[in-house]
């Protein structure tokens, strides 16, 4: 495995994965490099993975709902207030965003990585090790998150 390319290849994409569930750059940034310095150690260990970047995506996939956790029990954090300065059209667009992650924050830890998954492109087999279910019931998971998406964000 040439680690510096798949580095350079994906560090972006895992850290906006992360971005996702932390609401936070810098703590996003600091989770993927965490997760590709986790890989590097399991590389040193001559650990053989089978899928590298899934198991990237998988630690930092865990460290992000360690994160959720703690920020939900020991920090209340709230969506950011909108300045009244902007065009209607705008205000719509801020609006039904904020409805989207109010409903993402109600779906489960499983649900949410995998609706983020999908939007980053990714294989069910690979989202299946991801957040380590069966890659038979990813699709129906998946479905079922988007339908309470959709039912939440109209209403």
């Amino acid at each position: 495995m040439d680690f510096d390319k798949l580095y350079q290849d994906n560090f972006l994409k895992v850290q906006q994965f992360c971005q996702k569930w932390t609401d936070d750059a810098d703590d996003a940034k600091d989770i993927a490099q965490e997760s590709f310095i986790e890989l590097m150690r399991r590389e040193k260990d001559d650990d053989l993975l089978v899928n590298s970047l899934s198991w990237v995506y998988r630690v930092a996939y865990n460290r992000c709902i360690n994160r959720y956790k703690y920020r939900k029990r020991f920090v209340y954090n709230l969506v950011n207030d909108f300045n009244s300065s902007y065009s209607y059209d705008e205000g719509l667009n801020r609006e039904r965003l904020v409805r989207v992650r109010k409903a993402m924050q109600r779906l489960n830890h499983k649900e949410r990585a995998l609706v983020t998954l999908y939007k980053l492109g990714f294989s069910y087999r690979d989202m299946a090790e991801v957040v380590e279910m069966n890659p038979t019931s990813v699709g129906k998971t998946l479905t079922r998150a988007i339908d309470k998406l959709a039912k939440w964000v109209v209403h």
